[in-house]
């Protein structure tokens, strides 16, 4: 019986397809940051561009009231690297918070940690691995927005998987505790026609 039918689960991820996906294998969530904590991340850079701005008036101004006219080259030149360095800063802050990514399929979950520009890290889990399952929720706005963290114990290599500051963490949290019910069952019928079978 498949998850949708069992759980009556509406799934608007079915259709999504990602490397290393298998044939039979169905995405129940997809999960990133919470938009709010991008904006977050935003703000100081918005505040770095109005600073900027700013400079750019004021150091135009009184290179202009001088007349120096190399300085204001060379100022320019200074200027234009610093917009550079904030515009990197900001497309690295939005790598990072779009390409980490969390993948709850019918079989397992793959956690894909984007590190800086070149980096990535890849991590699975299969259901029955999964040993226990918590949400968390702190503070006013993560409260009133509906974002926190999903904290799942295996037993495998790998002692930990975070989801970090995704939308519903306690709705992500049951789906996966019921796939891990739902793993477990299989794994235990599996084993007992086996054991019928030697039997």
């Amino acid at each position: 019986m498949s998850f949708k039918k069992q759980f009556n689960f509406q799934n608007r991820y079915e259709n999504i397809d990602f490397k290393g996906k298998r044939t039979d294998e169905n995405v129940i969530l997809l999960l990133r940051r919470h938009w709010l904590v991008f904006v977050f991340r935003f703000l100081p850079f918005l505040l770095l561009f109005i600073g900027l701005a700013i400079f750019h008036t004021v150091g135009t101004v009184i290179f202009n009231f001088f007349g120096l006219t190399f300085d204001l080259n060379l100022f320019y030149l200074i200027e234009s690297f610093l917009v550079i360095f904030v515009w990197l800063a900001l497309f690295i802050t939005w790598i990072n918070f779009y390409l980490d990514v969390w993948i709850v399929t019918d079989s397992r979950i793959v956690d894909i940690e984007q590190i800086a520009l070149f980096s990535r890290h890849i991590s699975e889990l299969k259901h029955n691995k999964i040993q226990d399952v918590t949400s968390e929720v702190q503070g006013i706005i993560p409260t009133l927005f509906n974002y926190g963290d999903v904290y799942i114990q295996t037993a495998g290599n790998k002692q930990r998987f975070v989801f970090k500051q995704i939308p519903g963490p306690t709705n992500s949290r049951n789906i996966i505790m019921q796939l891990q019910k739902k793993a477990i069952l299989e794994e235990k019928r599996e084993e007992g026609e086996i054991l019928r079978g030697k039997a």
